[in-house]
């Protein structure tokens, strides 16, 4: 068997949310290219060494609000930050979860993110 032929025949895993794939795109701030694939359950934005998306901003709390991915939903909720987070120029209320939609954006500070989603169809055709 040769390597390709080796490679054709392993088991990949799906990635995590598999066929639905998050993604928070930076559109706006310190990292204006920054991208960050929702890899896991839950993932805190904020500035602390623990989140996974970590905005060096002065106006984001360490753990500012947190994105919860259950299959096909994504949802954000605000962690009681001091400056809060907006969703499309609205800010969230304190113990309320808002549902993400595709090209949705989130305001944490001055950073805004945009929310990219959509279905996992494996590697593209002619790639190997």
């Amino acid at each position: 068997m040769t390597t390709r032929e080796t490679r054709e025949h392993a088991v990949r895993q799906p990635p995590f949310g598999a066929p639905h794939v998050f993604v928070l795109a930076v559109v706006d701030g310190e990292q204006p290219s920054g991208a960050y694939r929702m890899c896991g359950a839950e993932t805190l934005i904020g500035r602390g060494a623990e989140c996974g998306v970590t905005v060096e901003d002065n106006e984001v709390s360490k753990q500012h609000c947190v994105v919860r991915i259950d299959g096909p939903v994504g949802t954000v909720a605000d962690l009681g930050s001091l400056n809060g987070t907006w969703v499309n120029g609205r800010r969230l209320r304190d113990a309320v979860t808002q549902r993400l939609r595709h090209l949705d954006e989130i305001q944490v500070g001055t950073t805004r993110l945009m929310v990219l989603t959509g279905r996992f169809r494996g590697r593209p055709k002619g790639r190997d």
